[in-house]
């Protein structure tokens, strides 16, 4: 599913295979839900919920996690089952944050910090960019919410912050070492890996969401040697993200290559040639993904192992929880694929002809991409879409 909030809703299911764990038959699972579904839900006078205070942080395990402005308090809302929304504590004590504010005309957030003078106010168009980069859940909340942990990146340094269920305020987790962290993933409700920038990695026992999580294992690794020579080739012609995924028990490393300056002919340019002695406006060349590297951890060596072919894997990758699906499970879906949505935050907001529009599907067999959507569509989209992956029931 392609989502992008408030006030529309592009879907595309993105349907996993069933499993034993999944199945909604079981008493306990039933009992969850019905939990789950007894958390207030506050609605407006319309009966609709009003999202026009919140900005959407992310989706994990087919959930979408808001964040509310007036409180800070983060929350999750499933698209797919309605009345249920389950409330977090408020970031206010971890960020360090008094207030945050929406100026609806400008699109600009106004941020107040406890240590700021009273006079000062940070601004920023892009809270993903300062505030929260990634959210992601231990575990579908549907299937048992006692067993709920929330990590998160956050803030500018990008450390990692972690809540439970019910807990009244969030922890940082200072046992961090590769911290700023570039993406994390939860697997398999007991374990959660941290991608540091350097593509260190970090796991972490999450104890069924009822502890603090616990650092077990530091991977201290070498950049792979063929990417990083990429970026230094082309340093300011391309900038770099990187990702983490669980392919069927393997995890991933992808590193995403997006043009700065990419033409209509999908050519890399120089800033300094977009605007030239004959015209009298700058070319528009927004930024653009071009490449896909991925590697493959090795524990028992250490180190990142190429990867050629996903097979009939498909990646999802962006701002939201990163996933594999099997393409043999939908057809829709090509495999050895990877599918693509913007999270370059640092320049989302710059122009207002475009932002939010980087999305794609990159063929690990042919190194191209395509587009997502007809062309025709508009290069501003605001807010950006996410992907959510619905669990089957």
């Amino acid at each position: 599913m392609v989502c992008s909030w408030y006030d529309n809703c592009r879907i595309k299911r993105m349907r996993k295979s069933p499993s034993s764990s999944s199945n909604w038959k079981h008493k306990h699972e039933i009992q969850d839900y019905k939990r789950v579904r007894e958390i207030d839900y506050k609605r407006n006078a319309a009966g609709q919920e009003d999202h026009s205070r919140c900005t959407c942080i992310g989706s994990s395990h087919g959930w979408l996690i808001f964040l509310d402005h007036k409180s800070s308090h983060p929350f999750l809302v499933n698209p797919f089952i309605q009345q249920v929304k389950i409330q977090l504590p408020s970031l206010n004590s971890l960020l360090g944050i008094l207030k945050i504010k929406k100026n609806i005309q400008s699109g600009e957030y106004f941020i107040k910090y406890y240590n700021q003078p009273k006079n000062k106010v940070s601004y920023t168009k892009q809270l993903r960019q300062i505030v929260l980069l990634k959210s992601v859940l231990s575990s579908d909340p549907c299937l048992g919410v006692n067993s709920l942990g929330v990590v998160v990146i956050y803030g500018l340094a990008r450390k990692l912050g972690y809540c439970n269920y019910g807990d009244s305020s969030w922890r940082g987790l200072e046992d961090g070492k590769f911290w700023p962290y570039s993406d994390i993933i939860c697997y398999n409700n007991k374990k959660l890996y941290a991608l540091g920038e350097n593509a260190c990695v970090e796991a972490w026992d999450l104890l069924d969401g009822k502890c603090v999580p616990t650092k077990k294992m530091e991977i201290e690794l070498c950049f792979p040697s063929k990417s990083e020579k990429m970026l230094s080739d082309f340093r300011y012609l391309y900038v770099r993200k990187l990702y983490l995924v669980d392919k069927l028990g393997d995890l991933l490393l992808v590193v995403r290559y997006i043009g700065e300056f990419v033409n209509g002919d999908n050519e890399v340019v120089q800033e300094d040639d977009l605007l030239t002695d004959e015209d009298t406006h700058p070319l528009v060349c927004p930024y653009k993904t071009l490449l896909f590297h991925v590697y493959k951890l090795d524990f028992d060596e250490r180190r990142w192992i190429e990867v050629e072919s996903l097979g009939d894997s498909a990646l999802f990758l962006g701002g939201s929880h990163s996933v594999s699906v099997c393409s043999s499970v939908d057809s829709r879906y090509k495999k050895n694929s990877i599918y693509f949505t913007d999270d370059y935050w640092d320049r989302m907001e710059e122009d207002y002809l475009y932002g939010g529009h980087d999305m794609g599907v990159f063929s690990l067999e042919d190194q191209s991409v395509e587009p997502i959507y007809l062309s025709g569509c508009s290069m501003k989209i605001q807010p950006p879409p996410c992907w959510v992956a619905p669990s089957l029931w």
